[in-house]
């Protein structure tokens, strides 16, 4: 069924292409795609944050919490122009969208995959923003600025009037209700609380759904698993796990992965061994003491971290007791500051997109021999 639709799907869109210029046929043309693109059933394999029950006429978009599994938003898409008649609270929302705001810079990345560019008006602190295209609109003051770290400017927001705002679950606020009853409609993004790299990675269908790119995101999606799969044949006959110490003190906290956490899933895939935190959250917080104690012995250390570092000079500057760890005596320290082309950092806008990379990251960063001539595209190794 989907082989058919998406045939279709790239018949009507060569048709749409032949007619361009042609006034009403080329919009006709243009609603046979979007038509086709709906009809385009959504399946999901990994992602279990979100529900999509494909319907007649409308979709269904179930956004979930982490925990217990509660329905936190709910949506009904349907082609723009055919409303659906139903009796529900759940946002109605036509598609395909026109313009997107987000409240955070992790959820632009999607938009070069799928094409889709052009469709960003808004966006909290956009001059963070790492992809280059992108970054000359915000230059050209084409994306406006609605938010400073997690606060953010409503009345700016109503001003720029994207279709579809995303933000995460924490940024919701008593304010939706008046952005949706401007004809904003605003989505929950949890994306980050999967529980596995692909699973992060398979939201970019949501993308997909709000701007008419079904079929374009599932073979994204799918060319996407095939990748990660490739990168986990690479360690898939490696019989030991390498111990690593994986993190950064902050304030005198360490946050320790949950071992239901995509980062926990990540490093399993590559073969690393850490501790994990009971299944319930995404961290816990333990004592810089108490790292130290259990992991200080690790040959590799793997680090998210905020400040922008280049040598590990200025990494072993930000606690004096890093440097008693192994790994920091060894000169094998790894961080996610290699693609920060204007203060941010890649690894949270682009890299979730491509979880084949950061697997293979891993992979170079504790077994070189088996990547010898892979380049590493978001980590580092401070020197």
């Amino acid at each position: 069924m989907k082989k058919i639709l998406l045939s279709l799907f790239a018949v009507a869109l060569i048709s749409s292409c032949t007619n361009k210029g042609k006034g009403q046929s080329g919009l006709q043309d243009s609603l046979a795609v979007d038509s086709l693109d709906f009809a385009y059933p959504v399946t999901l394999t990994h992602a279990k944050g979100m529900q999509v029950v494909n319907h007649e006429g409308y979709k269904e978009l179930f956004i979930l919490g982490p925990v217990t599994g509660d329905t936190i938003g709910r949506y009904i898409l349907y082609p723009r122009g055919k409303r659906p008649s139903l009796e529900t609270t759940a946002q109605l929302i036509p598609i395909p969208a026109r313009t997107l705001g987000c409240l955070s810079t992790t959820d632009v990345g999607v938009l070069p995959i799928l094409g889709l560019r052009d469709v960003l008006v808004a966006c909290s602190e956009p001059s963070n923003i790492n992809d280059s295209l992108l970054h000359l609109k915000v230059e050209q003051g084409l994306i406006a600025n609605i938010g400073q770290g997690m606060g953010r400017n409503t009345e700016q927001i109503l001003a720029t009037h994207p279709d579809v705002l995303l933000q995460s679950f924490s940024e919701s606020t008593d304010k939706d209700q008046e952005l949706i009853a401007a004809g904003i409609s605003t989505i929950t993004i949890n994306n980050w609380q999967e529980e596995s790299l692909l699973a992060r990675a398979e939201w970019l269908k949501v993308i997909g759904l709000l701007f008419g790119r079904n079929a374009q995101a599932d073979s994204v999606f799918r060319s996407i698993e095939a990748r990660y799969q490739e990168a986990c044949n690479l360690v898939a006959s490696v019989q030991d796990t390498l111990p690593i110490l994986y993190g950064i003190d902050y304030q005198g906290v360490w946050y320790i992965p949950s071992e239901g956490s995509y980062v926990a899933s990540m490093l399993r895939d590559a073969k690393l061994r850490y501790e994990f935190a009971p299944r319930g959250g995404t961290s816990e917080a333990v004592s810089f003491e108490y790292v130290f104690s259990h992991h200080r012995n690790a040959g590799t250390w793997i680090c998210v971290t905020p400040q922008r570092l280049k040598t590990l000079r200025e990494f072993l500057s930000l606690n004096e007791r890093y440097q008693h760890f192994e790994a920091a005596k060894a000169g094998n320290v790894w961080v996610d500051r290699k693609r920060n082309n204007y203060g941010s950092s890649d690894f949270w806008e682009g890299a979730p997109y491509h979880p084949d990379l950061i697997l293979k990251d891993l992979i170079k960063a504790t077994r070189p021999q088996l990547l010898p001539e892979y380049e590493p595209t978001y980590f580092v190794k401070l020197k």
